[in-house]
């Protein structure tokens, strides 16, 4: 199991949109910033960004990397 730290939650209240940053807990060098639902509070952040995290998962079993 991978354990992910928030490190961050950042509004855009200029484009109305929230994220979420983490970290690999066991490799800091790992980072992720993800889309959280606006306005997020910190009382949520960390189910809003277990969502977000599994609606990923779920996108990525069905991505094919391309060249550019």
């Amino acid at each position: 199991m991978t354990d992910l730290v928030i490190t961050g939650l950042h509004h855009d209240t200029a484009r109305k949109r929230s994220f979420v940053y983490v970290v690999w807990k066991d490799d800091p060098e790992k980072n992720l910033g993800l889309v959280v639902p606006f306005g997020c509070r910190l009382d949520d952040v960390k189910d809003e960004a277990a969502k977000a995290v599994k609606a990923l998962a779920t996108e990525l079993t069905s991505a094919t990397v391309v060249s550019p």
